[in-house]
């Protein structure tokens, strides 16, 4: 059973926005974004450049609330 005091709502608008902005930044495409307990899971395709041209590369990330507070924060 889910403690309600321990989970946290996220607002969806501003933490996909952060979500985003991270996920421009790190130059991800083709990214999904699951909700666990304890916060967020973003994967993608990162475009990297090297010596031998462009290639992609799998990024996982796990974000916790307080990472996701903390990109809001940066908005």
């Amino acid at each position: 059973m889910v403690n309600p005091s321990a989970a946290k709502r996220l607002r969806y608008e501003k933490t996909l926005q952060a979500i985003g902005r991270l996920a421009e930044k790190q130059r991800l495409r083709e990214i999904c974004i699951l909700e666990v307990e304890g916060g967020v899971v973003l994967q993608g395709q990162a475009l990297v450049t090297t010596r031998d041209g462009y290639h992609l590369v799998s990024k996982t990330k796990v974000l916790s609330h307080e990472d996701l507070a903390q990109l809001m924060r940066e908005l």
